[in-house]
C-alpha cells in the first residue's frame, strides 16, 4: 500500500470512527454526568476515557491526553478516584453510550453484522508498543452486543491514532498548545476557535504559542507559512506511518466498510447540540 493510499484509508476511517464515537458528546450524560456517580459532566468525560487504563493518577493520565490542558485532566482523574471506579466509569460510559446508539441508530442497524466482521479483526491488528492507550482499551475486550462491539471498535481505532498523533508531534518538537494552534491553522479556522477552546487552552496561551512558532518561521501574520504547512503535513503523515497495519488488515474491504460506516456516523454527528453550545 503506497502512501497517498495509506494516508487516505486511515484518516476516513479515523474520521468515521470519531463519528461514531461522537454518540459520547451528544448523550444525555454529556450534560448530566453519570446518574450512579458523583462527578461532575466534563470530568466524568475525561474520566471514563481514561478508565480503561485503570486507577492511574491524574498526572500520569494527562501526560497521555497531551492536547488537554493537563490541569484539567488530572483534576478530573483525581477527582473521580475519589469517588467511583475505573469498571464503574467504563460500564457508564458504554451503558450511556450505546444507549444513545440505539435511539439514533436503532438496536441493530442494518448491516453492523458486516461492519462487525470487518472493522473488529483490523481494530485489534496493529501493534500495542508506544500506544498506552490503546492497549489498555484493547486489553478490557469487546463488551459482545452489536452496538457495544462497534462502539468498542470505533475506539479503539480512535485510540490508536490519538497515540500515534501524540507520538508523531512530541517528536517533531511542538508542544501541547503549539500542536492545537497549528492544527487549527491548518485546518483554516480562526486561532481559539475549535481545539484550544476545547482543549482548555486561554487566550494567552495561544497567543504566546503563536509567538514561538512565528519565531520558527512557522507562522507569519497568523497564517500557517509554507514551511509550517509543510511541518504540519508531516506530522500527519508520520500518524498514518504508524497506522500501516490496520489498513493492510482492512486491505480491499476498507471501501465496504467506510459505506457501512458514513450513515452511522452521521446521523450521530446531527443527533443534538453538543454540550457546549447554547440551548437557550
Amino acid at each position: 500500500m503506497d502512501d497517498t493510499r495509506l494516508a487516505e484509508v486511515t484518516r476516513r476511517l479515523r474520521a468515521r470512527a470519531d463519528g461514531i464515537l461522537a454518540a459520547a458528546w451528544f448523550m444525555p450524560e454529556a450534560r448530566t454526568g453519570y446518574p450512579a456517580i458523583d462527578l461532575p459532566p466534563a470530568e466524568a468525560g475525561l474520566a471514563s476515557r481514561a478508565a480503561c487504563l485503570g486507577a492511574v493518577r491524574g498526572e500520569a493520565v494527562a501526560a497521555l491526553f497531551a492536547p488537554i490542558n493537563p490541569s484539567h485532566v488530572a483534576r478530573a482523574l483525581d477527582a473521580a478516584w475519589r469517588v467511583t471506579t475505573p469498571d464503574d466509569l467504563l460500564d457508564a460510559r458504554l451503558t450511556a453510550a450505546t444507549g444513545h446508539l440505539a435511539d439514533v441508530l436503532g438496536p441493530e442497524p442494518e448491516g453492523i453484522d458486516r461492519a462487525l466482521e470487518l472493522l473488529m479483526p483490523a481494530a485489534i491488528a496493529t501493534p500495542a508498543e508506544g500506544h498506552p492507550v490503546y492497549a489498555g482499551l484493547r486489553a478490557i475486550g469487546f463488551p459482545g452486543s452489536p452496538l457495544g462491539d462497534l462502539w468498542r471498535a470505533c475506539d479503539l481505532v480512535r485510540e490508536r491514532r490519538g497515540d500515534s498523533h501524540r507520538n508523531a508531534w512530541v517528536t517533531a518538537g511542538f508542544d501541547p498548545v503549539e500542536i492545537n494552534v497549528l492544527t487549527e491553522l491548518w485546518r483554516g479556522v480562526p486561532v481559539g476557535s475549535v481545539t484550544t477552546n476545547q482543549m482548555g487552552w486561554t487566550v494567552p496561551d495561544c497567543s504566546a504559542a503563536l509567538e514561538r512558532l512565528a519565531e520558527e518561521g512557522l507562522v507569519a501574520d497568523d497564517e500557517l507559512t509554507d514551511e509550517g504547512r509543510s511541518a504540519r503535513d508531516e506530522v500527519e503523515r508520520a500518524t498514518d506511518r504508524q497506522e500501516r497495519a490496520l489498513a493492510e488488515a482492512l486491505g480491499v474491504n476498507a471501501e465496504e466498510l467506510f459505506v457501512l460506516l458514513d450513515p452511522w456516523a452521521r446521523a450521530v454527528v446531527t443527533s443534538g447540540p453538543l454540550p457546549w453550545e447554547d440551548t437557550a
